[in-house]
């Protein structure tokens, strides 16, 4: 059966911002959530489509996907759907909160809080939830991590590119169920800021500080990237706070798809200059 448009899955247009993104989602999936439709199957697949909907048309990457190349483009980069409740209910907790659930009383109740944002704890069973904070670089270039779990010591693999707040699933290492089997460890992660870089999307966006000199003449400044120093070239003529792009030097995700480091351009200004500097710079003053 061919996959229905994501926007109409959500009865949005193509131009919907994310909050309507998200109103919309939340509509739908209080619809025909699990609880709410016991044994329900046409109303359970419904919800994981617009679960699957809503995971593209939420992210800006995904989206720009989705609108020029349709469901094959974001299954080739990488997104093949949720297939069952608990994904859906780690990753989105946070869209299912009181605000949406809490009139409905007893049918709900309090099930949803901090310490089980998920709720649904039939959906839940054997599973465990824990949250590893990594350092910015971990997240863009990846990394191995030993945590501890219930008195296990387990490595874990954070894929480059991760996001801050995104959830690591790892089938078979959580806790027993009644029927002897394990259930998965649910890893969140938590990105810590860095002082120099910041993720905008794909980008990676960072300051350079350039003589003055340099960006009226041109050359080059040695500048740190995450991997190691590189020059920049610095066209003649570069302004304040002007972007240059490097291509290719940003966040690659999982699909191998490659941002630029953007970085903007800081000119020094001397505080203080001898007196030849002085009268060069007058000389050139009354020539401009």
């Amino acid at each position: 059966m061919a996959e229905r448009d994501y926007y109409e899955v959500l009865g949005v247009n193509r131009n919907a911002s994310p909050e309507e993104i998200k109103r919309a989602y939340r509509k739908v999936a209080l619809r025909y959530h699990p609880d709410k439709n016991p044994g329900d199957q046409a109303a359970e697949e419904k919800f994981k489509e617009a679960s699957n909907a809503y995971d593209v048309l939420s992210d800006p990457e995904k989206r720009k996907i989705y609108d020029v190349r349709g469901h094959a483009g974001v299954h080739n980069a990488g997104f093949q759907g949720y297939t069952n409740f608990e994904d859906i209910f780690t990753n989105f907790g946070d869209v299912f909160g009181r605000e949406v659930f809490g009139n409905f009383g007893d049918v709900f109740g309090d099930v949803f809080s901090r310490d089980n944002p998920t709720g649904f704890g039939t959906h839940s069973r054997g599973n465990v939830r824990t949250k590893l904070t990594i350092p910015f670089e971990e997240s863009i270039l990846g990394a191995e991590k030993r945590i501890q779990v219930n008195d296990r010591t387990l490595t874990i693999r954070i894929p480059p590119g991760i996001k801050d707040g995104q959830s690591l699933r790892l089938a078979g290492q959580g806790d027993l169920t009644v029927g002897g089997q394990r259930g998965s460890l649910i890893v969140k992660i938590a990105v810590q800021p860095h002082p120099n870089f910041k993720r905008e999307n794909l980008d990676l966006v960072t300051q350079a500080p350039v003589p003055f000199t340099t960006a009226a003449l041109g050359g080059k400044v040695r500048i740190p990237t995450l991997k190691g120093h590189i020059d920049l070239k610095i066209p003649a003529g570069t302004q304040p706070e002007q972007q240059l792009r490097v291509r290719g030097a940003g966040v690659v995700d999982a699909s191998k798809r490659k941002g630029d480091l953007r970085v903007q351009i800081k000119i020094e200004i001397p505080r203080s200059l001898t007196r030849k500097q002085k009268e060069l710079l007058k000389e050139l003053a009354e020539t401009l």
